[in-house]
């Protein structure tokens, strides 16, 4: 989808800049507390100061977020620069807060990605279809709803169904107008799909009338839904979009457990191994990292290459001088430059106690 694209379109070309630029993950949600009375723009301010950005960029940064009054966003990612660099990214979810002033920080852009993939929810009953998405981003000039869910629009030519008794031959005429309806909802659903990027898909509504639409689903749509789920369409909307939430928030615990399980079955854990794999090997095409990785290691911006002895000032590769660098920025780097994708897990929960514990916070899924 493009919001997906332009996140990772900006965690290369942002990735890529010389520094020094700022990289700022602002809170701006109004349902948090402490971002009442518009509170995040002191922090903002607070922070540019602290961490030394140059006063005129300053300027800027604050005329800016002082303008915008109704961010329509959780989180603004600000990327600036003293010369041409003016990027915000309007994020649908709550990022960890962060300031830089330094070199490029993206790593959060790419936490952002993993967790909140695009996901549909088509919500149905006897009469009604209603279709949710939600993404980084948000999209077009649709509504953000609760939890970042936006509603598209569906509209099938078909009437809805109504009537009929297991009995006759009115219910025979009703089923035959049930499959039209569900085989016509079900191609809709599949071109909104792929024209949203949308890779996993829930299902709600009464049990007997998802179940009966998964079967008329299209098979390549069948394959996306990882999750049904029983719920009344006309609850409160704002219910329903919090049952919505609490399902992707599942679906997405089991992907991360799945991950894991085959990292196990079929994987490398521990840094040095797993970054040789990646770096050196080229055989991690799916890696797993804590968020909350505190570790740094010594990284050769000529060769772009990670070295994982913290005492070599110079690359062993190219003899140039290395520095240090927080390891989420570099595995970011390296998971873009070996086409792997990344996955940061966070929070307290079974699965990072089992990258924590067992992988030693980090792992991989390899070709070979």
């Amino acid at each position: 989808m493009a919001q997906a694209q332009d996140l990772r379109q900006a965690i290369i070309s942002v990735a890529g800049r010389q520094g020094p630029l700022l990289s700022a993950f602002l809170s701006v949600n109004a349902d948090i507390p402490e971002n009442q009375r518009r509170a995040y723009l002191v922090r903002l301010r607070d922070a540019m100061n602290d961490e030394g950005v140059p006063d005129d960029l300053q300027q800027r940064v604050r005329e800016y977020t002082e303008d915008e009054t109704h961010p329509g966003a959780r989180t603004l990612a600000i990327f600036a620069d003293e010369d041409d660099l003016f990027e915000i990214y309007r994020l649908q979810v709550d990022v960890p807060e962060s300031f830089r002033w330094g070199d490029p920080y993206v790593a959060p852009l790419a936490l952002v990605l993993d967790e909140y993939e695009p996901y549909g929810a088509a919500v149905l009953d006897a009469e009604r279809l209603r279709y949710f998405v939600v993404s980084p981003l948000g999209g077009g000039e649709q509504e953000i709803k609760g939890n970042g869910f936006r509603e598209i629009d569906v509209h099938p030519s078909e009437s809805p169904p109504r009537g009929g008794t297991d009995h006759d031959a009115a219910s025979r005429r009703t089923e035959a107008h049930i499959h039209r309806f569900y085989k016509e909802l079900g191609e809709l659903i599949r071109d909104v799909t792929f024209q949203e990027g949308v890779q996993r898909l829930i299902l709600a509504g009464p049990s007997e009338r998802t179940a009966e639409f998964r079967r008329s689903l299209p098979n390549e749509l069948q394959e996306r839904v990882v999750a049904e789920e029983h719920v009344d369409l006309g609850s409160p909307e704002g219910e329903l979009l919090d049952r919505l939430e609490a399902v992707r928030e599942r679906a997405e615990h089991e992907r991360e457990k799945e991950l894991l399980g085959e990292i196990r079955e079929s994987g490398v854990r521990g840094l040095d191994v797993t970054v040789a794999a990646l770096q050196e090997e080229n055989r991690v095409y799916h890696l797993a990292a804590l968020w909350e990785l505190e570790a740094e290691t010594r990284w050769c911006d000529n060769d772009q290459l990670a070295i994982r002895d913290v005492t070599r000032e110079e690359c062993p590769f190219c003899g140039q001088k290395t520095r240090m660098r927080p390891l989420t920025d570099v595995l970011v780097d390296l998971a873009a430059a070996r086409g792997a994708r990344l996955d940061f897990m966070r929070g307290e929960n079974e699965n990072t106690d089992i990258l924590r514990d067992e992988f030693g916070g980090i792992a991989g899924l390899t070709r070979f």
